[in-house]
């Protein structure tokens, strides 16, 4: 009896474990997808365990997952840190993104309800809102936030795991696309991804995804210049994130 209450007891606590380690892991991608995390950055396990309220074993855990997924890396110290990436790597990832994710708001068209025009209208309105207070990181999250609900309605198996691991790779780098000259970005290829929707035209939205892709690549690369060259990427914003 006593056994079988010590192995019920243990099974508990590993369902446990294994629930904040999903946990960490949803926020740290999230983290990285919305550029809270940025290039370079070594990931402090004391500072993240103490951010989430948990120990060191769950974080440590999850950032071997990201760094077995590519979206980290081991640094020579045993530690882990956000890859910065080339821009040959950068140029290529949004070709693919501009591919898989067209093809993903075409499918999402074909499926488009008024409640899922209703949501996409609510979060851009978030979005406008964010870049009309220059709310950069809110910006970010909101962002990510359109896309990834436009693309989960796409009801695919194959295309919105395969985004999510693109935005886990140039996440980091999108706060430099909002370093570029001509900002604020309006975002207006957004209306144009709404148009399309309201007037189920999966053409139209699939080709204004691919501008809205390809603009922020355009902008990204002048930011990188401008942010490099002012020193005007800041630490992370991960302590106002968790």
């Amino acid at each position: 009896m006593i056994k079988r209450v010590s192995q019920a007891g243990s099974a508990a606590k590993a369902k446990r474990r294994g629930t904040v380690q999903d946990e960490v892991l949803a926020k740290l991608r999230t983290a990285l997808m919305t550029g809270t995390l940025v290039p370079g950055q070594v990931m402090s396990l004391r500072k993240l365990a103490s951010s989430l309220g948990t120990s060191a074993m769950p974080v440590r855990a999850a950032l071997m997952q990201l760094v077995a997924a590519g979206a980290l890396e081991e640094a020579p110290s045993r530690s882990v840190r956000v890859p910065r990436l080339s821009r040959k790597r950068l140029v290529e990832l949004f070709e693919i993104r501009e591919m898989l994710e067209g093809m993903a708001g075409r499918m999402a068209c074909e499926n488009a309800t008024p409640e899922l025009i209703s949501r996409l209208v609510k979060i851009n309105k978030e979005l406008l809102n964010a870049i009309a207070r220059r709310e950069m990181q809110t910006c970010l999250q909101a962002n990510q936030k359109f896309h990834f609900t436009l693309y989960e309605a796409s009801k695919s198996e194959v295309l919105v795991p395969l985004i999510e691991s693109l935005w886990l790779q140039c996440g980091p780098t999108l706060y430099y696309s909002l370093l570029a000259p001509r900002m604020p970005w309006d975002a207006a290829t957004h209306a144009d991804i709404l148009a399309g929707l309201r007037k189920r035209k999966p053409a139209l939205v699939q080709a204004a995804v691919v501008r809205d892709v390809r603009i922020t690549a355009e902008n990204l690369m002048i930011g990188v210049a401008n942010g490099t060259a002012n020193n005007a990427f800041g630490p992370s914003m991960i302590d106002t994130y968790f």
